[in-house]
């Protein structure tokens, strides 16, 4: 069911993307002033040996101070099954980021680097220990954006999320850090 969404989700981002080049913007893209909007689906790898990699789901937003520089805030959630501690159950993340954005120019290619705060929220559904927690934690990685169409963009994106461990819960010493590797789209306005 999570990945059906997922796709959906996906498919409706990319036809955001396609615009005819009539109703495009002149000038650079990116460029000072603009904004964008995104979405990305890919893998979690947490840290802890006893959580099961996972899926991951993205959405972004955004606003660029320079045609390098930018802002972004970012919202996502991944879901790791727990395995080898005598019982079964999820750990599910949700995290709200800030980024701050540096991308070059290069053709149809543009890599960047990225790094910011936010906060996270931890789930935990596990048969008759339920919980939740939040801790604050930074991100920092970088990807690389492909020009398919003026405004559209497909993106690969690494990030490495340092979280310190939640207090409140069930499943006790564990290492809430983890790497999220992603694919998507993104569009400029």
């Amino acid at each position: 069911m999570r990945v059906s969404v997922a796709v959906l989700a996906l498919g409706s981002i990319v036809s955001i993307g396609v615009t005819p080049a009539s109703a495009q913007r002149r000038g650079p893209v990116p460029n000072t002033g603009m904004a964008a909007i995104g979405g990305s689906i890919g893998a979690s790898v947490p840290s802890d040996a006893s959580l099961q990699n996972g899926p991951e789901l993205a959405g972004q937003i955004e606003g660029y101070l320079t045609p390098r520089v930018s802002i972004r805030g970012q919202v996502g959630a991944a879901w790791w099954d727990i395995t080898g501690r005598g019982f079964r159950g999820t750990v599910k993340p949700v995290f709200v980021d800030g980024n701050v954005v540096y991308n070059w120019e290069g053709g149809a290619i543009h890599p960047y680097v990225t790094g910011g705060f936010g906060l996270y929220h931890y789930g935990f559904d596990i048969p008759g220990a339920n919980g939740t927690d939040n801790k604050f934690g930074v991100d920092l990685g970088g990807g690389l954006e492909f020009f398919f169409r003026r405004h559209a963009t497909l993106t690969g994106e690494v990030l490495y999320h340092a979280v310190s461990t939640p207090t409140h819960s069930p499943v006790t010493d564990f290492e809430s850090r983890f790497w999220t590797l992603s694919m998507g789209v993104k569009r400029y306005f």
